[in-house]
């Protein structure tokens, strides 16, 4: 992103990762888009390393979200089904919104918050 003098800032992205018991938390922090779409892949499948029973993707901080950020989340979505891992998303207000206007919270599997 540039300023508007010209500088480059940095994107305020955070992913980080906890395994209380059998579940993995992974918390999602900033903005979701072509730049930090891949960290967040990155983190997904090193979080499958073992394989857990139950993954939690905490959204609530996420202020932006680009069409990469949905299609990873659905990736996300996809792996988790194909791989027997129960999934659950914690949505942001950002979130929820673009899932109800792009169709996705049909598809994906929202916790109430």
């Amino acid at each position: 992103m540039t300023g508007g003098d010209g500088d480059t800032k940095e994107v305020p992205f955070s992913v980080t990762v906890a395994r209380p018991g059998a579940q993995v938390v992974i918390a999602v922090a900033g903005e979701i888009d072509l730049t930090t779409s891949e960290d967040l892949k990155e983190t997904f499948e090193e979080a499958l390393e073992p394989l857990p029973g139950k993954l939690v993707v905490d959204l609530e901080g996420v202020e932006f979200c680009d069409s990469t950020g949905l299609a990873t989340l659905v990736g996300i979505n996809d792996r988790c089904g194909s791989q027997g891992v129960a999934l659950s998303f914690l949505p942001s207000p950002t979130i929820k919104r673009l899932a109800l206007k792009t169709g996705l919270s049909t598809l994906l599997p929202f916790a109430s918050n």
